[in-house]
């Protein structure tokens, strides 16, 4: 399983990187075995665009289980503003772990990206997580890809193929707040700071 995992990630990294004109809604993603349930608020910078965004994600229960649902606004090229909308779906493919031994989470979903131009994205990924503990704080850092097809409709409306790593730190404190880093690299580069708000 780990040589399927670690082989379907080199071959998405290998695929062509395309630069798109409207801003996508899965990077960076935020996405890692055991993201956090609840309502994550992150300030997000992503290329394509030329300016900061925001972006609110929510889980009912940390992943894989339930579903994690992502709504946001950004600037998109030419000053103008894009809406984000999204809905991802996982699944674990390591089974129980021991403390400090890395897990794998694939995850799929759907999303669009809504400026002057539509954009619908299906991503698929992989992502590799650890955690770690020291004096009441959990480091869970990650990394990973995803391949991702997107529709674009509006002048000149276009099928693509894009490959992203993803990479990303959480910081879960003992009340319950969790700081949260991303990054997305290659076709949607992005980076994201948000914080999950304790219940």
């Amino acid at each position: 399983m780990k040589r399927i995992s670690l082989c379907s990630l080199g071959l998405m990294l290998l695929l062509p990187m395309t630069v798109q004109a409207q801003p996508r809604w899965d990077a960076p993603s935020f996405m890692r075995p055991g993201s956090p349930s609840g309502l994550t608020l992150a300030i997000i910078d992503t290329d394509p665009g030329a300016g900061i965004g925001v972006l609110a994600l929510w889980r009912g229960a940390a992943a894989p289980t339930g579903i994690g649902f992502r709504a946001g606004i950004t600037e998109a090229p030419a000053d103008e503003v894009a809406g984000l909308i999204g809905i991802d779906i996982s699944g674990s493919l390591s089974g129980p772990v021991a403390s400090g031994q890395p897990e794998v989470l694939w995850w799929t979903g759907a999303g669009v990206g809504l400026g002057n131009d539509v954009s619908a994205s299906f991503p698929l990924g992989l992502v590799f997580g650890w955690t770690a503990q020291d004096e009441g704080v959990s480091f869970m850092p990650y990394a990973g890809g995803h391949v991702v097809l997107d529709i674009l409709s509006g002048p000149g409306d276009d099928l693509d193929l894009d490959g992203v790593v993803d990479l990303g730190l959480d910081l879960a404190f003992s009340r319950g707040w969790v700081m949260r880093f991303g990054a997305g690299l290659g076709g949607r580069e992005s980076v994201g700071f948000g914080v999950r708000i304790p219940r």
